[in-house]
């Protein structure tokens, strides 16, 4: 099976400069079911779900998963909903620091629709292995309501909890490119629930030539510090080269480890110590057999009145010396130059107006629309 869809997780802080999560935490479940909406692309007649425990200390028991089809708000497609077991059992539990794979489900899907997966948690669990920024509205209500039809009333949840990845069954040897990125990627800025992100709009392009694409995205991730999450080297084994069937990468990072440092009061990195960052990826790439694009770090200017310390000239110097690199250093095959992309061609520090989200540092949707074209110009054929 191939994966069409996948979210990067990210825990409760994990380091001294990050004292509270990014704007939503993590939480628990009890006695409650919770539903979530994941677009998937790749049409087949089976799948499988992934639940991750990746962060957490204890087991986590989930008792019932069930699959459907989506119509709108809570609610599932009539004569779609299907029950998920796991080695033939209801119940799955999954241990500290793992991740478990359903069996197969016989539910067909086409080139691009809306999954459901209900879980009910019939006991506490501790606060959970989760995807802060979902863009995607999740539902939960009390006790086990995993089959029913529609769930009334419930509580709106915006983060992605245990749901890591749906496998889709798919002709053999399709290929799958890999996101791998900050918020840009992960799509903060875009309209919440409209895939909009840059990455649905170019998942929607290379459909055409056989690939499929994940987006691993996590909103505030550096390339080399654990703050949001694990860094970028820490995690690129796990992420990208342990999903099935990856032949092509995307690397956007590098942002916020220009520019967070001074918000959070950490010490800065040097271009070096960001170029180190860049080639370990690229060589892990290429042992792997992956073609790979590298991103230019994008344009922040204006950035300063809403996060303070984000926006100076030592962070905008370090942007110009990092891009250099990427577009001369040869270690990636190619380089989309979101940079030039995005930038307004009057003030090149900053993000043409037109692409602006509002905080002067994410694409809005039609600047996502913009860095799609730029990734999809540079990827090989």
């Amino acid at each position: 099976m191939t994966e069409t869809w996948t979210a990067a997780f990210r825990s409760a802080p994990v380091s001294p400069y990050e004292p509270t999560p990014l704007v939503y935490p993590s939480r628990g479940f009890d006695d409650q079911t919770l539903r979530q909406v994941v677009r998937v692309r790749g049409g087949g007649d089976r799948l499988r779900v992934r639940l991750s425990n990746l962060y957490g200390k204890e087991p986590l028991t989930i008792a019932r998963t069930r699959c459907a089809l989506h119509t709108t708000g809570s609610a599932i497609a009539p004569g779609t909903d299907a029950l998920v077991t796991f080695g033939g059992a209801t119940e799955v539990s999954v241990n500290a620091g793992h991740e478990a794979i359903s069996d197969p489900v016989d539910l067909a899907t086409t080139t691009e629709v809306d999954l459901v997966i209900s879980t009910y948690h019939a006991t506490p669990c501790e606060p959970a292995t989760y995807h802060p920024f979902a863009l995607q509205t999740g539902y939960l209500a009390t006790g086990d309501v995993t089959s029913h039809p529609e769930i009334p009333h419930p509580e709106q949840v915006e983060p992605r909890f245990h749901l890591t990845g749906i496998d889709v069954q798919t002709p053999p040897g399709r290929r799958v490119v890999a996101a791998f990125g900050d918020s840009l990627t992960d799509g903060v800025g875009t309209t919440p629930g409209a895939n909009l992100r840059y990455t649905d709009h170019l998942a929607r392009r290379v459909v055409a030539a056989d690939l499929s694409l994940i987006n691993l995205g996590i909103a505030g991730n550096r390339l080399l510090t654990n703050v949001f999450g694990e860094s970028g080297t820490a995690r690129f084994d796990r992420d990208v080269l342990a999903a099935p069937g990856v032949t092509h990468l995307i690397v956007q990072l590098g942002l916020n480890d220009i520019c967070l440092p001074a918000m959070q009061g950490a010490p800065p990195l040097s271009a070096d110590e960001l170029i180190d960052g860049y080639i370990a990826i690229a060589e892990r790439a290429r042992h792997h057999g992956l073609t790979t694009v590298i991103a230019t770090i994008t344009p922040f200017s204006g950035a300063e009145a809403i996060s303070p310390g984000f926006d100076n000239p030592e962070n905008e110097e370090l942007r110009q010396r990092i891009n250099q690199w990427i577009r001369t250093s040869g270690e990636f095959n190619a380089v989309a130059d979101l940079d030039q992309a995005l930038c307004d061609p009057a003030t090149p520090a900053a993000l043409a107006p037109a692409y602006d989200s509002g905080d002067h540092i994410h694409p809005n949707d039609a600047g996502a629309q913009a860095v799609a074209a730029a990734i999809a110009d540079a990827l090989p054929a």
